[in-house]
Order: C-alpha cells, then sequence, then structure tokens
C-alpha cells in the first residue's frame, strides 16, 4: 500500500508491504525491513536495523503526529485526490501530468515564486480543464512543456526548487 505524507513543506510516498507483525517501508528506492508490536493504540515497538524505538502515535484528521525520543514530528496525510489535482508530484518539486492531456495554459513563468496550493499549469483532458497546483512553496525552477502541447500520463512538466 502506497502513503503519501508531507513533512516540512517536502512530500514522501512510503510503500509498505505487510506479512504478519514484519512490514517492509520502502521510501525513495531504499527498503527498510520493520518489526513491530503495537502496545496499545496510540504507542508501538518498533524494530529497524536491530535498533529498538517506542514511538507514540496520534491521528486527528490528515494530520498525524509521531512522538519519538522526545521529539515530535507532525506529518500531513496527503490524498491520491490531492496528489493528482497537483498533477501527482512525486517529491513535492515536480509537476507531472495526472493523465493524457493538452497544455491549456501555463500560469507561471520560470524563476517566478509559487506558494503552496497555488495552481501553476492549467490542462485539459476529456473536455475538461483542470488546475494542477503545486504541493509546497517553491521557486519554477524549469518549465518542460509549451501551450498547446499534448502530454502522456507521467510526463514532467514543470520543476520547483525549494526557496
Amino acid at each position: 500500500m502506497t502513503y503519501s505524507f508531507k513533512l516540512d513543506n517536502q512530500i514522501y510516498k512510503v510503500n509498505i508491504e505487510s506479512e504478519d507483525n514484519n512490514i517492509v517501508v520502502q521510501i525513495k528506492d531504499k527498503e527498510y525491513p520493520v518489526e513491530y508490536a503495537r502496545l496499545d493504540d496510540n504507542l508501538y515497538s518498533i524494530i529497524i536495523n536491530g535498533k529498538s524505538f517506542t514511538i507514540g502515535t496520534f491521528k486527528q484528521g490528515k494530520q498525524v503526529q509521531v512522538f519519538h525520543a522526545g521529539n515530535l514530528y507532525e506529518f500531513e496525510a496527503i490524498s491520491d485526490r490531492e496528489l493528482s489535482k497537483s498533477g501527482g508530484m512525486g517529491s513535492g518539486l515536480e509537476i507531472i501530468s495526472p493523465m493524457p492531456s493538452r497544455v491549456v495554459k501555463i500560469l507561471k513563468s520560470e524563476g517566478d515564486e509559487v506558494a503552496e496550493g497555488e495552481a501553476v499549469v492549467v490542462v485539459e483532458a476529456m473536455k475538461m480543464e483542470s488546475e494542477l497546483k503545486a504541493l509546497q512553496a517553491g521557486k519554477i525552477k524549469s518549465i518542460k512543456i509549451s501551450e498547446g502541447d499534448a502530454v502522456e500520463a507521467k510526463t514532467l512538466l514543470v520543476v520547483l526548487s525549494e526557496e
């Protein structure tokens, strides 16, 4: 199962394969075998690479808090629908075509600053226009397409750089 999370304005796709109390977590190209035991509703004991950790979790809506070793990490769960509205940004710094479509309008230029959730490109598919938005703030590093271009699904359209 693949999940998408936002932490510190960075989008992470995490693939989790489960078997009994063992899971394999894949982040980018790295795999981490994890053993775990649920201690209570919000408390887990996990072993990663032979090291034991106890973590506390709390979920409210899209917000997920993880408490470990005195540190609190706050994640935001990103749904597939939100990713498709943004163009399925893998790293949070790319806008990718969610389906075969035609580029109707490019709303920003290279070097422009964009805010989180701001529309960058308008595409048309099946006679419907959709705005593809930035999932994080940044600066337009490069635009890989032109208005009127026909693009396939998963085509890289725009690359952002962190501010």
